[in-house]
């Protein structure tokens, strides 16, 4: 069925760590745990044993937003998230030697999520980062979902080197 598939991309938003949905037995979840809870069960499937991920987290700048007021740690999944942040830090903005809160908790979740997939999979998760605000951003994560193709074309041992996070700034980019 998904046999000519070479990446998965699977997108989570960023912003919705403090807000619930109600399921089928009226139970309220927290919806970044039943997108954690969906990813497990995507990349588990015996369909997808072999392919690599792509990991899209959307809405960075809603985060900017929304962190400054809502604690990451809202999600029960976040709760030993603890950044050192400047006092000088205002949002989306730093000294250059500290990156701001939106930047630390995407780095924090961007972890969870390689760290749960490699606990499952043994394999290395490429994520990217986009912006509403920032259309290129999209353009951005897709291009680097067709790099991820090519590095195996090339060299398989390539793809666990170039694991790591990819943003639209240089501050936000690290590996894994």
């Amino acid at each position: 069925m998904f046999e000519d598939t070479d990446v998965v991309l699977f997108c989570v938003s960023l912003s919705e760590y403090d807000e619930y949905v109600v399921d089928d037995n009226g139970v309220f979840t927290n919806k970044m745990l039943v997108a954690k809870n969906l990813f497990e069960n995507i990349i588990a499937h015996p369909n997808f044993k072999n392919k690599k991920f792509l990991l899209i987290l959307t809405k960075f700048d809603l985060l900017e937003e929304k962190i400054e007021h809502v604690p990451l740690k809202t999600c029960e999944w976040f709760r030993d998230f603890n950044p050192v942040i400047s006092n000088n830090t205002k949002k989306g903005a730093n000294n250059g030697t500290m990156p701001s809160l939106a930047q630390s908790a995407f780095q924090y979740i961007a972890i969870k999520f390689k760290r749960l997939f490699h606990s499952l999979t043994e394999r290395n998760l490429f994520v990217s980062l986009v912006t509403g605000l920032e259309p290129d951003t999209i353009d951005d994560a897709l291009r680097y979902g067709r790099e991820v193709i090519e590095w195996e074309k090339w060299d398989p041992s390539v793809v666990n080197e170039k694991s790591e996070i990819t943003s639209t700034s240089n501050e936000e980019a690290s590996s894994f």
